[in-house]
């Protein structure tokens, strides 16, 4: 039947959700569970949205073997997800993650992602962040796959005539962080930095983001949620238009990063939101200070690209880790031969030793024999038996001595008269 997945949340059913989705027989999920989940999940962000704002703190790794795990851009490919937690590990403690965005469109299963991201929030909120992208919003959300957009028409297709769904979707959208920090290390941002001058960490914090982005830039607060979903690095200083991105759009160069880092005492700037140029999972940039993490490999199924996790252990930024997860249902057919590749030698092995199958049949006979032949001598030896060999009375025991014995004395010479 259908995966069920219903409260309390805990990580032992996280992990049946993972190994659900994992399997060639896996359904959409069931809509009541959809629902519970994105209700509680849209209350746990509302509670945080209002005690931190649009800024959170995530805890950096505090003990060696401990890791913070980033991971860009994964657009509805629900395979990147799988295989970045097969290769790194299921979100627990000590393995904490950081999806940076952009979640939804483009492929067509964010609403798996959405929902297991989730279930491992809410069995334990410090193992799992999720930052809002520039796709976390309506109108892009409304669009045609081919025009980039796509989640809308994904729910609609695997739960129609459901337009409150949706609207569950866009609340817990509205919800989350725009950005987070790292200790000291890193603000973790989808888009990048900001047009406005000396934006200070207390600014993104108090950024309205309970809302959907605004198209028309009117006020302060409109252009730093914009520019933190959609603006983009280049190579010089200074601001300049951005030709790719509608012509609303800026791109930031190595001089902010430099200025805004030391502003806020941080160490560098991690983002997402575009594709790497070299196509790997990762690009470096701005003197090392900037580091764009993207996560959807073969973006879209036709790019040929690496996907990237950024690994953070107890001395900061480690290494990216960097791999190429193929389609989805080539994904969860090698799941399925590698299970079997685990299982037949268990079940051959537990057969072997069961003693199973009709060519066994002899050997189990003797051995019930052995068995009965055993059970009927100690029978004569602890009871009084009729001759028929049913049990009557145990027999009565000695206490001549100074340790007490069951009498045997009947029994012995009845097997040696045998």
């Amino acid at each position: 039947g259908d995966f069920a997945l219903s409260p309390p949340y805990t990580l032992k059913k996280a992990g049946e959700l993972y190994s659900y989705l994992r399997s060639p027989n896996a359904k959409p999920l069931p809509r009541k569970m959809v629902y519970e989940m994105l209700i509680a999940a849209s209350h746990a962000f509302e509670a945080q949205a209002a005690a931190c704002g649009s800024l959170i703190h995530v805890p950096p790794p505090a003990k060696p073997g401990e890791r913070l795990l980033v991971c860009g851009d994964t657009h509805g490919q629900l395979q990147d997800v799988l295989v970045i937690f097969e290769e790194h590990g299921l979100p627990a403690p000590g393995n904490a993650y950081l999806f940076n965005g952009d979640i939804a469109d483009r492929g067509r299963n964010a609403t798996e992602i959405f929902v297991l991201l989730l279930a491992f929030k809410l069995a334990c909120p410090d193992i799992m962040h999720i930052n809002r992208g520039n796709h976390e919003q309506r109108d892009l959300n409304e669009r045609p796959f081919a025009n980039g957009g796509g989640f809308a028409w994904e729910v609609r297709a695997k739960y129609p005539h459901d337009e409150l769904l949706i609207d569950l979707f866009q609340n817990l959208f509205t919800n989350l962080p725009i950005a987070s920090l790292v200790g000291e290390w890193a603000l973790v941002i989808h888009g990048g930095l900001f047009r406005e001058e000396d934006v200070t960490l207390d600014d993104i914090r108090a950024i309205d983001a309970c809302r959907q982005p605004p198209s028309v830039l009117q006020t302060r607060d409109d252009t730093l949620l914009f520019d933190a979903l959609w603006a983009d690095p280049h190579d010089g200083d200074g601001i300049v238009a951005s030709d790719n991105r509608g012509g609303v759009s800026i791109q930031f160069g190595r001089d902010l990063t430099k200025a805004f880092c030391a502003r806020n005492g941080v160490q560098s700037i991690i983002r997402s939101h575009q594709l790497p140029k070299r196509k790997r999972g990762y690009e470096i940039q701005h003197d090392a200070m900037l580091l764009t993490i993207f996560s959807a490999s073969n973006y879209g199924g036709v790019c040929g690209n690496r996907g990237g996790v950024l690994v953070f252990d107890d001395r900061g930024p480690a290494e990216v880790k960097e791999f190429y997860a193929p389609p989805l249902d080539e994904y969860r057919a090698l799941c399925e031969e590698r299970a079997l590749l685990v299982v037949m030698p268990r079940i051959a092995h537990w057969l072997a030793c069961a003693r199973l199958g009709p060519a066994r049949r002899p050997q189990r006979q003797q051995s019930r024999g052995r068995r009965a032949a055993a059970l009927a001598s100690w029978r004569q030896l602890l009871y009084r038996v009729s001759a028929s060999g049913v049990p009557l009375s145990p027999r009565r025991r000695r206490s001549d001595g100074p340790h007490s014995s069951w009498d045997l004395s009947p029994s012995r010479a009845a097997l040696r008269a045998d």
